[in-house]
């Protein structure tokens, strides 16, 4: 195990006054589990104090076991602190809610009173409205649904899903998500979706998410134009464009903005329905600054990216696209599950899972998962 994958504790001298400190040094992520369980029991109504100064990163995962520990010692009336962690860790914090852990750092506010809204109640006015009635599939024949992290990989998912009929023996027919199209009400069997995309099928249809990409997650570029220089807090009223408005990539985008000093709910908003049409829109000038997925960023030509300059980018590790399913197709799922993970062993699959850009698929982990659907729900309900 390499320090990239793992978390150590060391004990660091109290201050006398019913204080436990402690050091963390290294990831947390889906291994820190028995590094943190392993800390020793501390007394009701004491108080913990964890220096984050030495950690390098804190996933999904990571993120989830720090909660159940946390709430752990709430529940013994024990205070928590936790100092100098990095701008990324520090937000990842705040946008999950537990921005109160935080030492002199208090949590982002649900509510201000700015021209614009603020981040959490501009993602909860773009939200799908949950609670429609589960589809009956159509006999015979599957609809597969996707939205792309990048468009070159278009015709690579039609030879997937040519590659799962044959393997499945099952009609699909295939087609990329329209943009601005309201999932919650369409005829979907198999879906692969963006984070929140996928949080609100599996809320309102109940879907299965089976599989995400292996070794990536969804990070956002905050991107103005190359010519422009001047400093986003020079502008008096920022133009801000991106995709649409109920995303992870917006909600990120702000958050970057936010944490750079900026006031993301004074910029005014405006949402291109796609990541081409946003950036044409910055490009022409139309947009001061874009929120953008990363993974379409830097998928795009040498000479676009050359008229653009790279403001900030996130290193969350936390949100990710899912490959979801209808709960129709539970009996289908094991089958799904053992040919997509299983595309690596042949050359056809290889071949195609250079052409959709992906290293391969593994199983989402259930605390990833909810991880996810409390950032989805945090800013949606």
């Amino acid at each position: 195990m390499t320090l990239a994958d793992s978390l150590s504790i060391e004990a660091r001298p109290g201050d006398g006054e019913g204080t436990w400190r402690y050091a963390l040094i290294g990831s947390v992520d889906a291994h820190a589990g028995p590094t943190l369980n392993a800390l020793p029991p501390v007394p009701a109504y004491a108080r913990v104090s964890l220096d984050f100064q030495q950690v390098e990163r804190v996933n999904s995962m990571g993120l989830s076991l720090l909660l159940r520990r946390f709430e752990e010692w709430e529940r013994q009336g024990v205070q928590i602190e936790v100092e100098n962690p990095n701008r990324m860790v520090a937000m990842l914090f705040k946008i999950t809610g537990l921005g109160r852990f935080l030492k002199g750092d208090p949590p982002l506010p649900v509510q201000r009173e700015d021209p614009q809204p603020t981040v959490i109640s501009a993602v909860q006015a773009a939200a799908p409205t949950a609670g429609q009635a589960d589809r009956q599939p159509l006999p015979g024949k599957l609809n597969f649904v996707a939205s792309l992290q990048v468009g070159a990989q278009l015709s690579g998912w039609y030879l997937l899903n040519t590659y799962l009929q044959r393997r499945l023996r099952q009609a699909i027919h295939f087609e990329q998500l329209p943009a601005g199209h309201d999932l919650t009400d369409g005829a979907v069997d198999i879906l692969f979706a963006k984070p929140f995309e996928a949080c609100a099928m599996i809320r309102a249809r109940r879907f299965l998410p089976v599989l995400r990409p292996q070794g990536e997650a969804d990070e956002v570029v905050v991107v103005m134009r190359a010519d422009d220089h001047r400093p986003l807090a020079e502008i008096d009223t920022v133009q801000a464009v991106t995709a649409s408005q109920g995303s992870f990539v917006y909600l990120l985008g702000r958050f970057l903005c936010d944490e750079n000093g900026l006031a993301s709910a004074t910029f005014r908003h405006q949402f291109a329905g796609n990541e081409i049409k946003a950036l044409q829109m910055l490009l022409k000038g139309q947009a001061d600054v874009l929120y953008m997925l990363k993974k379409t960023y830097y998928g795009l030509s040498n000479l676009t990216r050359a008229n653009t300059r790279v403001v900030d980018e996130s290193d969350t590790q936390f949100a990710f696209h899912l490959l979801c399913i209808a709960p129709e197709l539970r009996e289908l799922q094991d089958e799904l599950v053992e040919t997509l993970v299983g595309m690596g062993e042949d050359e056809q699959g290889r071949e195609i899972l250079k052409d959709i850009q992906l290293a391969g698929w593994c199983a989402p982990h259930p605390e990833e998962l909810a991880m996810l659907q409390r950032l989805y729900e945090r800013y949606t309900e």
